[in-house]
């Protein structure tokens, strides 16, 4: 009988639960909008249950008269899903019906669904609806309830969030004047355990001065005074949203260090010993004659304005130079590491070193660099159909991924005979390819990558195995050694010690 009801509320709630919502509703995006809660992962097998608290999230709320859209309302679920609420009559309320489709899995279909407390675990109360009071910029969760991942029977899958905030961040970005002097730079850094070199714009006004974000986001400014032959820079500036991170982000004075450690038996790995500091300021020493500077300070560029967040970028001994682009040919890209489909997981992944730099070792814009890359006979194409992939180019699904000049790829077909890349560099319309490198596949200690010509034996590096450069061979465990021939020609061997 106790099934026969649950089968016939689930026969309900299938008719009553609105279809999917994956594209941008039209309106009002509401900007600079702060997500705020509480949350946890039950598992209910072990009776273990994991708690998290987020803040400091970007919430994307779309407002269309009295419609409400909320973009991924389980803040640990990044999957572009939009639930659908609506204002109350008398403007302080917004009521979002649930279940609500989120997603379909392995033949299985999940529901945002809005749960009660029932003992230890969460059950399907007698309202479903999620709940908030709204002033005309904020909106609170007043139901008491927790917003679940859960099937129509109300059998949680995944994590669970409750005491929802959504509100204006309450911060601006530094943003330099129209009538700044815009200057291209060259920013050298120690960064993820490795020296790594970008191009950031930088302007000046007067005694301001303003440094472009280093990850690269769009009117994101970090603000500056001169004073003689100092830059300084206030810690904990806002930086804006950093929709990669999925958070606001700040410029954070830091200490310590990424190290590359040996792990006996299985290679070198970077370990974080890295932490905030009290410092009013990062400080850089500028140099008038060529405008150039340079701190030894540590900075972040963090998502989190009070603690070391989960996600940051670190920049230690960043030194800036101008910099003027000219047309060059850039380096030979080369494979640094080759896997096959790892059983049980169902890819196989590879890395490839692709410099920033001309074939005479100079500098280039990775800005302005795009690459081509083959798998047996194809050329891969990005889900618009682009066949010249960004450099920097990375993807939600983590089959690319991108940390200084080393490119991760992970693929689930299998490669039969050989991978291919070739690297671009344009320069108002003039455009240079370095040459297309074939990666064999035969054997870990038989690959070899190919272009014509004659064989002798020009350098020799060594890399860990997530594609980070070494200063010598690992003493211990796993590596990488890459030797390059006078023919452009590469050998790639997996090497245990």
């Amino acid at each position: 009988m106790r099934k026969t009801i649950l089968s016939a509320v689930a026969l309900f709630m299938s008719m009553a639960a609105t279809a999917q919502i994956t594209e941008t509703p039209e309106g009002e995006m509401l900007t600079n909008m702060e997500w705020q809660s509480k949350g946890f992962k039950p598992d209910y097998s072990t009776g273990q249950t994991s708690t998290f608290t987020e803040t400091g999230a970007i919430a994307h709320v779309v407002k269309n008269g009295n419609d409400f859209y909320i973009q991924d309302p389980i803040s640990q679920y990044k999957k572009g899903v939009w639930i659908k609420g609506t204002l109350s009559e008398d403007g302080t309320q917004v009521v979002f019906n649930t279940p609500q489709m989120f997603t379909t899995e392995n033949g299985y279909t999940f529901y945002y669904y809005r749960m009660v407390q029932s003992g230890t675990k969460l059950a399907i109360g007698e309202s479903t609806d999620l709940v908030f009071s709204y002033d005309g910029e904020k909106l609170v969760q007043t139901d008491g309830g927790y917003l679940a991942v859960a099937t129509l029977q109300g059998q949680i899958a995944g994590y669970v969030d409750y005491n929802i905030t959504i509100q204006p961040i309450g911060e601006e970005c530094a943003t330099p004047p129209t009538d700044s002097e815009m200057l291209t730079y060259k920013m050298t850094y120690e960064g993820q355990g490795a020296e790594q070199s970008k191009t950031v714009n930088v302007a000046f006004s007067g005694t301001d001065v303003y440094i472009a974000n280093p990850t690269g986001v769009e009117g994101s400014w970090i603000k500056g005074t001169l004073d003689g032959d100092k830059i300084v820079c206030p810690n904990s500036q806002f930086l804006g949203a950093d929709e990669s991170f999925g958070h606001y982000v700040y410029f954070k004075a830091a200490k310590g260090t990424i190290e590359m450690v040996e792990i006996p038996g299985y290679g070198t790995f970077p370990v974080n010993n890295i932490s905030l500091t009290n410092d009013e300021s990062v400080t850089f020493t500028y140099n008038a004659d060529d405008r150039s500077f340079s701190t030894e300070q540590l900075f972040l560029v963090n998502d989190a304005k009070d603690k070391l967040g989960n996600n940051y970028l670190d920049y230690a001994k960043a030194t800036y130079t101008t910099f003027a682009e000219v047309a060059a040919t850039p380096a030979n890209p080369s494979m640094t590491s080759f896997h096959d489909i790892i059983d049980g997981y169902g890819f196989g992944m590879f890395l490839i070193d692709m410099p920033n730099q001309d074939v005479d070792g100079n500098y280039i814009n990775q800005d302005n660099m795009y690459y081509n890359l083959y798998i047996d006979d194809k050329q891969i194409a990005l889900p618009n159909g682009e066949t010249n992939i960004p450099y920097a180019y990375v993807d939600g699904d983590f089959f690319m991924q991108v940390s200084g000049t080393a490119h991760t790829f992970k693929y689930y077909d299998p490669v039969n005979e050989k991978v291919g890349f070739q690297t671009f560099y344009k320069v108002g319309d003039e455009v240079n390819q370095s040459e297309l490198v074939w990666y064999y596949i035969k054997n870990e200690s038989d690959a070899i990558a190919s272009v014509d010509g004659n064989k002798q034996v020009v350098s020799t590096e060594y890399f860990d195995l997530t594609g980070k450069r070494l200063a010598a061979p690992a003493t211990k465990g796993l590596f990488i050694q890459k030797t390059t021939y006078s023919d452009g020609t590469q050998r790639t061997v997996k090497t245990a010690k």
